[in-house]
């Protein structure tokens, strides 16, 4: 069984490439032809925050969360609107025990810090699950690793370029 230490070399590994989540996930729309906004602005650390910025409903927020479980770590992709539904979320993952992540792990793993968690972990090798609530909408937005920037696209070029897996995780 692995230990903590063993659980994060991956992820380490990848920081040894010093990351920047920004420039990752803009290479990524582009090499995939996604059309896409832009917006840079003061910094916001919530939902709300952004909501004003990006003039787009809260629900139309891609809301990303960093989590623990027995395992591994994986990313929850929910809208701004909504929270996490532990119980759906264990069930979705086949979890027992579910944490966010502290500060220092976030760090680490996603390359940014508390309230920048970004809605793509594919180019980190991470397990992303989406709530289908935030696809719904024809476009959506979301913090790309830092807090003065936003990006708005089409909900369909989100689902194409992140893959994630989609399960029922909020209420």
């Amino acid at each position: 069984m692995l230990n903590e230490v063993d659980k994060m070399k991956p992820f380490q590994e990848k920081k040894r490439k010093e990351i920047n989540p920004f420039n990752e996930i803009i290479s990524m729309l582009n090499a995939n032809h996604v059309e896409y906004q832009t917006i840079e602005h003061e910094p916001v650390y919530t939902s709300a925050q952004a909501e004003s910025i990006t003039g787009l409903a809260l629900s139309q927020g891609a809301k990303a969360l960093l989590l623990k479980t027995d395992a591994d770590f994986v990313l929850v992709v929910l809208p701004g609107d909504r929270h996490i539904d532990f119980g759906k979320l264990k069930q979705a993952l086949l979890a027992k025990k579910v944490r966010f992540a502290g500060e220092k792990e976030v760090k680490e793993i996603m390359h940014c810090g508390l309230g920048a968690c970004y809605p793509i972990g594919s180019f980190l090798n991470l397990r992303t699950l989406a709530d289908p609530s935030l696809i719904e909408h024809e476009t959506i937005a979301f913090n790309p690793g830092v807090n003065d920037k936003s990006i708005i696209l089409k909900s369909k070029d989100y689902v194409k370029v992140a893959s994630p897996e989609i399960a029922r995780i909020s209420k």
